[in-house]
């Protein structure tokens, strides 16, 4: 298979869009217990919390790819409805908001958590739940920190998109 580089064709778009939303739908239907599983060691709204996240992030590549967008700039077209555009923005912060949620449920969450280590020539082991939810929160903080900053970027892009002097003549 030859080695590609550059932007994602409108085909490939489609195609992780939709494998995203097939591996989204296969853990919330897990956890959920519609499908056979090993059995939650989390909270239900935990495991949807990670399938939502895979279909909605494939919902976003199927939206940007119905409204025409480029497949290499990650926003949709210039004269995409307002609306549209906003729900595009607003999918992209649910997304961010649940993989900060399972992250503070990890770190700050009632219960113990068991986490194992990997170290280079060293092996792999159980590691200490406190260093393990340090790290978790160290994570959260992070991702929490990105919600409000792409909160802030798309309000700003959501603005400027419904300013009539740079809306594209008609």
């Amino acid at each position: 298979m030859p080695n590609k580089t550059g932007p994602a064709t409108s085909s490939e778009l489609v195609v992780v869009g939709l494998l995203a939303i097939a591996m989204g739908a296969m853990v919330t239907l897990n956890v959920s217990g519609v499908l056979p599983g090993k059995g939650a060691r989390a909270p239900i709204w935990v495991g949807v919390c990670g399938g939502l996240t895979f279909m909605l992030a494939g919902g976003a590549l199927l939206l940007r790819w119905l409204a025409g967008g480029e497949t290499h700039d990650g926003e949709m077209p210039r004269g995409t409805p307002f609306w549209l555009r906003a729900v595009y923005y607003l999918i992209g912060l649910i997304c961010i908001g649940a993989l900060a949620a399972v992250g503070t449920w990890v770190a700050f969450g009632p219960g113990t958590r068991a986490f194992s280590m990997s170290l280079p020539f060293l092996g792999k082991g159980p590691a200490n739940e406190w260093l393990g939810r340090a790290v978790f929160g160290t994570g959260t903080l992070i991702v929490w920190l990105f919600f409000i900053v792409a909160a802030r970027t798309y309000w700003r892009k959501l603005m400027h998109a419904s300013d009539p002097e740079v809306q594209p003549q008609k």
